[in-house]
This record gives structure tokens, C-alpha cells and sequence, in this order.
């Protein structure tokens, strides 16, 4: 099996953890060849306590020059961490160098030039992925619910984090459960109705958006970065089934009726326990290196990214149209 060379772009909180999974896959045949980041200097005194070996680039391009220059392997798949404004150029120049891509949540900063990386990654039949890691965490208990979805309620709430606050809640936090709901609900959106306030950014920290599906389904997310205690909750009410998930603590509740049986008490089961997947990152990365290797799409593509970012501008003009209402 052939080596796979990784690189990591963004050498931050992120990118030092998508470092590291590539690190522990050498043996599915990954080698991480290279860093990124702007702050070199910085990055190299990180890669050289936790990657030793590692070179650390100021710049794709020079990245890319020392590949050429036989330096380093040539990179044949990347990761995307730096922040959100940066994601199109860097990902246009890596993808121009032939080079497959699992980009950070969000896709993009916007719809236009999530479009922009989705069409260009068609083109060039590049493997484009999302890193929208919670579809991996939750991905088997989806496989597993009967019934069609009716009502759908989810809580993703967080302390503040001092980082990623160069985009407001709904793009930072509440684009998973919209990924996840999208996923779930295989219907178009009728209507958006959300709510959302700046707190301790000028970004809008706290937001809650109502979905209505025009197959009936409602679904309502809450997203907050200013909360005391954190909290990963998803919760699905189907016909004949009902699915509670905990993505924090990695664990499930599920119930099934049976609409052949009909003694209620027994015709529904219950079941719980945790979800298989412990190390979300690792599992989406592998996926990653693996639709790379098989020529195939990855469990969350671009496409899906750019669907997740779409709905996501949705809530996010909403959110400010009501603001602007209130001033």
C-alpha cells in the first residue's frame, strides 16, 4: 500500500489536533510531511515538542516549493484549519497543486465561495470533504432509527471559548446540529424563523432558529457560547421511534415500537449505551485519507458543507433582520 503524504494548514487549536490524528494513522499508511502556519516561528517550536521531524512552513507556497524542490514528499491530501476567512484562497491554492481537502467547519465564510470550492474540487475530481466531525459520532445511531422524523430539538451550549470568534455562534456551534438535522430530514426547507444576540462579542453568541420541512417536520436548535456548563444534546421524535443522543458524554437512548404489535407494553423496546465512535476527529480523518485512497466521496463532502452553510446564511440573515428591527 502506497504512502499517503498529509499536511496540516492552520497550525492552531485545531489544526494541532488534526496533526495528530494524522500521526497516529501511519499505520493505514499517512505520513504528515508538512505544517502550515503563518506564525512559523511559533509553530515551530510547538511542531518540534510534539512532532519532531515535522517541518513547519510560513506559507503554502513555500510548502509547495520545498516539495517541488524534493524537500518533502509531495502532499497528496490536506487539512484546512486556519480560520474561516482564509478557508477559499488556501484551499484554492492547495487544490490547484492537485492536493484532496477535508476543510474545517465552516466550508466557507460564505455560500458564494463555499460554491467556489464545491465547483473546483468537481472540476479537478478532487476529494472534497467538510469536517463536520459530529456526523461521525452520530452517523451509526442514524443508520439504526425507524421512522420518518416529526419533531427534532437540539442544545449545543458552551463556555465561552476565547477562540473562533472571528464567526458568530451559528457558524462556530450551531452548524453541527444543522449538518446533523440536514442529514436526518430528507426534505426541503419551508420556513426559518430565528432569533440571535451579540453578548460578549460583536458576533452573535446565543441564537435559537425553528425549522418547518415541507414534509411537516419541525426541528429547533439552540446554540450558545456563553453558557455555564456544556452541553451536546440531539434529540429526534420519528414515527414509532424516538432517539435521544448526548454527543458530549458519547451516549444514547433509543426506543422502537413495533406497529405490528398490538400490546403497547410490548411492543416497545428500548435501548441504550454508548456510541462507538470515541474519537470523532480521528474517525472523520480516516474517512478522509480513505475516500483519498478509494476514489470515493467521504461521509460529509463538500456539497454537504455547503448545503449545511447555506442553511446556516439562512438563519444568520434572519438573525439579523430581527436585530436591525429592535435598534
Amino acid at each position: 500500500m502506497a504512502k499517503l503524504a498529509a499536511v496540516v494548514v492552520g497550525f492552531g487549536h485545531l489544526g494541532n489536533f488534526h496533526a495528530q490524528k494524522y500521526m497516529s494513522l501511519g499505520a493505514d499508511g499517512v505520513e504528515l510531511v508538512g505544517l502550515v502556519d503563518a506564525n512559523s516561528e511559533q509553530a515551530k517550536l510547538k511542531a518540534a515538542k510534539n512532532f519532531p521531524g515535522v517541518p513547519v512552513f510560513g506559507s503554502v507556497a513555500e510548502l509547495l516549493a520545498a516539495a517541488a524542490a524534493g524537500k518533502i514528499a509531495k502532499p497528496n491530501l490536506a487539512s484546512v484549519a486556519t480560520t474561516t476567512e482564509h478557508h477559499l484562497s488556501v484551499s484554492l491554492e492547495l487544490m490547484k497543486a492537485g492536493i484532496h481537502l477535508l476543510v474545517e467547519k465552516p466550508l466557507a465564510f460564505t455560500v458564494e465561495e463555499g460554491k467556489k470550492l464545491v465547483d473546483f474540487a468537481d472540476k479537478a475530481k478532487l476529494v472534497l470533504a467538510t469536517g463536520q466531525v459530529e456526523r461521525h459520532r452520530a452517523v451509526e445511531a442514524f443508520r439504526e432509527l425507524r421512522g420518518r422524523p416529526l419533531f427534532i430539538e437540539c442544545h449545543r451550549l458552551s463556555p465561552f471559548p476565547a477562540r473562533s470568534t472571528d464567526i458568530d455562534v451559528i457558524l462556530d456551534l450551531m452548524i453541527h446540529d444543522i449538518d446533523l438535522m440536514l442529514a436526518m430530514v430528507n426534505s426541503p426547507i419551508k420556513s426559518i424563523h430565528a432569533a440571535g444576540f451579540p453578548v460578549l462579542t460583536p458576533q452573535v453568541d446565543i441564537a435559537n432558529a425553528r425549522f418547518e420541512f415541507e414534509n411537516g417536520c419541525v426541528a429547533n436548535i439552540t446554540a450558545s457560547r456563553i453558557s455555564i456548563t456544556r452541553t451536546r444534546k440531539f434529540r429526534a421524535f420519528c414515527s414509532d421511534a424516538y432517539l435521544s443522543l448526548d454527543l458530549g458524554a458519547g451516549t444514547y437512548e433509543r426506543y422502537h415500537k413495533d406497529p405490528e404489535e398490538k400490546d403497547l407494553a410490548k411492543a416497545i423496546s428500548h435501548k441504550s449505551g454508548s456510541l462507538s465512535v470515541e474519537d470523532a476527529l480521528k474517525e472523520e480523518i480516516r474517512d478522509f485519507v480513505l475516500a483519498v485512497r478509494d476514489q470515493r466521496s467521504p461521509l460529509v463532502s463538500g456539497k454537504d458543507g455547503l448545503r449545511a452553510l447555506e442553511v446556516a446564511e439562512l438563519v444568520i440573515r434572519d438573525v439579523k433582520e430581527r436585530l436591525s428591527a429592535t435598534k
